[in-house]
């Protein structure tokens, strides 16, 4: 177990006199909030330029870079002399690719183009001050933007989205992580979709969007995941993906885009090239996930190879689903205050055929459950 797990529950050491009180960097502090909500508004409002920028004919490179760049944009409006920066890199992946996708122009001999039909994967985040927003949406490409008269694409789509939304509500204090997994599976058994494999959804502290504590989708021992019981003032990122096919992603040709440093490294690079890099990464991307098209150095590509080689850095490769299969990809930001669950990312799906309800007593008790939490102290004061 992590050591950042085993100092979770030792008594707090008393602060000597005259010691700086520690800062508070939980959604306990208000100051926190309005940063992950404000980074959680810029997702939602990037991903709706990208939508509406998705055209037959349009360059996935073009639409990579025009989603990093509405990020930078908006990140120059506020929080003057705070860090800030792009959380996760814009991922624009198509069909059955499913992620990870992010190249720069050049990074193809052919340069991927948006088709009508196409099932399009967003993905990306912001960072305010270390606290990182982070969202994925599907849509498919249509004359009338609304799913239907493809029934595969829209029956998978909207499962997605449908247990996302189901899955969300049992995220709440005295829950666990066993029991989210749980409502996912039973939900992707209704809708007959499978959840694709190895995918997590992890707990969020400052400056780590990939924490020890997560949830998986479908339960493999391999994982050896903990369970945990859910608590007040925690976020997590809820990252559902549900494929039409055996959901076993891999990887082909392309190249990894997409690199986070390794904090488990200690290696020094040597390299002039590299020690350039290393020290662009370290001042623009810190401990967040980077694009290699938006590194500026000269040399960027050979110090980089070097990190590689070493365990410095680490990819996120490019996975696929079997040819043929339908993919969808939804995931939210989700704060879990005092009050209530608060998801800070995410957009409305596309306008879809309805699916058929939920009949099993779980899906349906989770999915009536509030996203307003009792407050167990006032209503025992007006009993």
């Amino acid at each position: 177990m992590p050591k950042e797990e085993e100092w979770e529950d030792c008594d707090p050491v008393e602060e000597e006199e005259g010691e700086e009180e520690e800062e508070d960097t939980t959604i306990n502090n208000s100051d926190v909030v309005v940063r992950y909500k404000k980074a959680g508004a810029w997702c939602n409002e990037t991903l709706q330029v990208l939508i509406d920028a998705t055209k037959p004919g349009v360059k996935v490179c073009d639409l990579c870079k025009l989603g990093d760049s509405t990020i930078v944009s908006k990140l120059k409006t506020m929080f003057k002399g705070t860090e800030k920066g792009i959380g996760f890199p814009t991922s624009i992946s198509v069909n059955n690719c499913v992620c990870h996708n992010s190249p720069g122009v050049g990074d193809e001999t052919t340069p991927q183009e948006i088709k009508l039909g196409d099932v399009v994967h967003y993905d990306l985040g912001i960072q305010v001050d270390g606290y990182c927003a982070q969202v994925a949406h599907t849509i498919q490409v249509t004359e009338n933007n609304e799913l239907g008269a493809d029934e595969k694409a829209a029956h998978i789509i909207t499962a997605a989205y449908n247990i996302l939304n189901t899955a969300v509500r049992k995220m709440r204090p005295g829950a666990s992580i066993n029991e989210v997994t749980e409502v996912i599976e039973k939900a992707a058994e209704h809708y007959k979709v499978t959840p694709v494999e190895g995918v997590l959804s992890h707990m969020v502290k400052r400056y780590i969007i990939d924490a020890f504590r997560c949830i998986p989708q479908k339960k493999i021992a391999e994982h050896g995941v903990h369970n945990y019981d859910f608590d007040t003032a925690q976020v997590w990122t809820l990252d559902i993906v549900m494929s039409s096919g055996k959901g076993k992603l891999k990887e082909r040709d392309p190249r990894p885009c997409v690199y986070k440093v390794s904090l488990e490294s200690n290696y020094n690079v040597k390299m002039e090239s590299a020690k350039e890099v290393q020290k662009e990464i370290d001042t623009k991307f810190m401990t967040f996930p980077f694009a290699i098209r938006n590194l500026e150095s000269k040399k960027a590509r050979l110090g980089l190879n070097e990190m590689i080689k070493h365990g410095a850095v680490v990819p996120y490769p490019i996975l696929h689903e079997r040819e043929g299969e339908v993919v969808g990809h939804f995931k939210t930001t989700l704060l879990i205050g005092k009050k209530k669950l608060e998801m800070i990312t995410g957009l409305k799906p596309q306008k879809a055929p309805a699916l058929e309800p939920y009949t099993e007593e779980l899906l349906l008790a989770t999915s009536k459950l509030p996203m307003i939490l009792e407050d167990k102290k006032k209503k025992k004061a007006t009993a």
